[in-house]
C-alpha cells in the first residue's frame, strides 16, 4: 500500500485553488440566477425550492448580521426559535441547501470558515480569542481544523 504525503505548501496551493474555483462558480451561479429571473423562460426551481432558498438566505443573513455563530450555547432549538421556524423546518431548509448537512455540521462549517479568515487576516489575535469569536472552545476549534484540513489552526495560520 502506497502512502501519499502532502507538504504544507502543496496543501496551501490546493486550498487556494479550491477557494478560487468555488468563488468563480458562485459568481457564475449568481449570474445564471439573475439571467433566469430577467428572462421569460420557465424557472428551473419549483415554488417550494424557491421558498426554501429564500428562507435559507434569510437564515444566512441573520447568522452573519447578528453574529449568531459566535454564541457557544447556540443549539438547534434556540436557533429555530430565533428564526421563528420549527426544528423540522430548520433542518429541512439547511439540509436542502447544503447537500445534506445537519444543523451542527452547518454551523461548525460557518464557524471554521470565519476562523480561517480571522487566522489569515488577524495575525495578532490569539487562537484562543479567535475560537471565542466564532463560538468554539480552543479544543473544539483544534479538533474541527484537524477534521476538515488535517492540520491545527496554528499550522493553517503559518501556511
Amino acid at each position: 500500500m502506497q502512502k501519499f504525503f502532502v507538504s504544507i505548501s502543496l496543501f496551501k496551493r490546493i486550498f487556494i485553488v479550491m477557494r478560487q474555483v468555488i468563488k468563480k462558480n458562485l459568481v457564475e451561479v449568481v449570474k445564471m440566477i439573475h439571467k433566469m429571473r430577467s428572462s421569460n423562460e420557465a424557472p428551473l426551481l419549483t415554488p417550494q425550492d424557491e421558498d426554501l432558498k429564500n428562507k435559507y438566505l434569510r437564515i444566512m443573513t441573520a447568522v452573519f448580521e447578528e453574529k449568531l455563530y459566535a454564541d457557544v450555547q447556540m443549539d438547534r432549538e434556540t436557533f429555530a426559535s430565533r428564526m421563528k421556524l420549527s426544528r423540522h423546518s430548520l433542518n429541512k431548509i439547511i439540509s436542502s441547501n447544503t447537500n445534506g448537512l445537519s444543523f451542527p455540521q452547518w454551523l461548525n462549517r460557518i464557524r471554521i470558515d470565519i476562523a480561517c479568515d480571522l487566522l489569515k487576516n488577524s495575525p495578532n489575535k490569539s487562537i484562543v480569542k479567535i475560537a471565542g469569536e466564532v463560538g468554539l472552545t480552543p479544543d473544539n476549534l483544534r479538533r474541527l481544523f484537524r477534521q476538515y484540513f488535517g492540520i491545527t489552526p496554528s499550522e493553517y495560520r503559518n501556511i
